[in-house]
């Protein structure tokens, strides 16, 4: 492994780290950067609706002479193509990757690297991705173009959010022949538990059936077990931050649900391409009424698992934990700060003195929307933190942009291992003046429409807040 391609990609990874982006990730082991994996959430306006795909990204020993070898493995294990340039099989047509052709001086060169060939990726989940497919990019006839996105919609939902968070969390599903998943019922049994309805099915294994371990499983059609058979499960590199997006994203998936829903009937089949055939296509129903169930199932799950983790943590304080002590240790250094510094406007406590139950309140700027307002946030932290993030919910109701309707807010921290950098990141959402214009931030559909729409409606936003504000000292009276 030559010393040149190791130290190119160490300052690449390194100037991602320092430029995130709210819409890719990356995962990769110290010791092997020759293998990443990402995770690319799709554009908001698009079919591909803040969808989570994830790609590997294997690196030659000539790099950046050669490009890196790129596959595609959100595919419904082979079965679906999510893009004319997204293939079935994994294979990903670009022209910088040379897997496509392409124009003169869009060919890889080694000025190209890890970021841009994300981006590259990215621009293909356009609003029109139909016209991707060589020879329908100037086609006139524009009658195709919704059919195709309808069907990307549909599929985005439950492939890359339903199938895989249910992968995650070890929710029951078949998986029938041609892709699609049985209808889900939440009246029979409780969230989490498998709840697959029976059927005729090519692969009857459920997905989250414990292994003779106690391992929840994944089951794939064999001839693609090699490459997809660890793509989804509970120990998933992108499993807790895959999450944590679909908390803050729930809102939004299930309005294009309702959206969608009104212009397709459920049991309607998918229209097909004419550059789709064989095993690259995308089959299937539309069954927008099952994803709806299926999105409240997850997110009834996810819940539960944090208020599992309050309940287990009695458990970690007992036995010493290390993490207990770092996160007691940081809580004082925190609290010491605050005082000291009188910095803005917070105040730290521990939840029934438990280390790994944290609540603070941020004190609403002055002159500002969130004057008067006293905002109480739930920090829920893991054993294992920072690998596995804090749970963050508002107690308080807040009205906000990057603040989901029951409280999720959506933030990025500088320093994951550090609490007083989730504190400052997301009291910054209440005390800075303005939010981000960036669209994957928008977890409160209304208020952002408010809030970027017209003079009437910003004001209208403003008063929102300024009530939300009101409101919230109500809670500690």
């Amino acid at each position: 492994m030559s010393n040149a391609v190791i130290l190119r990609l160490q300052k690449e990874l390194s100037e991602f780290s320092k430029n995130p982006d709210h819409q890719l990730f990356l995962h990769y082991d110290d010791s092997d950067i020759m293998n990443i994996k990402a995770m690319i959430t799709g554009p908001p306006d698009t079919p591909y609706c803040l969808g989570q795909f994830e790609f590997s990204l294997q690196f030659p020993q000539d790099y950046p002479t050669t490009p890196p070898k790129v596959l595609a493995l959100t595919t419904n294990h082979g079965r679906s193509r999510f893009n004319p340039n997204i293939y079935a099989g994994g294979k990903v047509c670009l022209s910088i990757l040379g897997t496509w052709h392409g124009n003169a001086g869009e060919q890889w060169s080694s000025a190209h690297g890890i970021t841009s060939i994300l981006l590259s990726i990215q621009s293909l989940m356009s609003d029109k991705p139909y016209r991707n497919e060589p020879g329908h990019d100037q086609e006139k006839d524009s009658s195709k173009l919704e059919p195709y996105n309808q069907k990307i919609r549909h599929e985005t939902i439950r492939i890359s959010i339903c199938d895989r968070l249910e992968g995650f969390l070890g929710i029951g599903q078949k998986v029938l022949l041609n892709g699609q998943s049985p209808d889900m019922s939440t009246s029979s049994s409780p969230a989490g538990s498998p709840i697959a309805k029976s059927g005729s099915t090519a692969f009857a294994t459920p997905v989250g059936t414990p292994n003779s371990s106690g391992t929840p499983v994944v089951s794939t059609p064999t001839i693609f077990e090699p490459l997809y058979a660890s793509t989804v499960s509970h120990k998933d590199e992108f499993s807790d931050l895959s999450k944590r997006l679909f908390l803050a994203y729930y809102d939004i998936y299930q309005h294009n649900i309702e959206v969608e829903s009104k212009k397709v009937a459920d049991g309607t089949a998918f229209y097909k391409a004419p550059f789709e055939f064989g095993g690259n296509k995308m089959d299937g129903t539309f069954g927008y009424t099952s994803l709806a169930k299926r999105l409240e199932v997850i997110k009834a799950a996810i819940e539960r698992e944090t208020t599992e983790w309050i309940a287990e943590s009695a458990e970690w304080i007992k036995s010493s934990s290390r993490m207990s002590s770092n996160l007691l240790r940081q809580y004082e250094q925190i609290r010491e700060y605050y005082r000291e510094n009188n910095a803005g406007g917070v105040e730290v406590e521990l939840v029934d003195n438990n280390p790994f139950v944290w609540a603070f309140t941020i004190i609403g700027k002055p002159m500002s929307n969130y004057d008067g307002g006293m905002f109480k946030v739930q920090m829920v932290f893991h054993n294992t933190f920072p690998d596995i993030q804090p749970r963050v919910k508002f107690v308080t109701p807040m009205y906000h942009i990057h603040v989901t309707t029951d409280g999720v807010p959506f933030y990025t921290v500088e320093r994951q291992d550090d609490v007083r950098y989730h504190i400052q990141a997301i009291s910054s959402l209440v005390l800075e003046d303005e939010p981000s214009t960036n669209p994957s931030t928008h977890v409160n559909i209304q208020a952002a429409k408010l809030h970027f729409g017209t003079k009437d409606q910003r004001r209208e936003y403003n008063r929102n807040a300024r009530r939300c504000a009101s409101r919230s000292i109500e809670y500690f009276d």
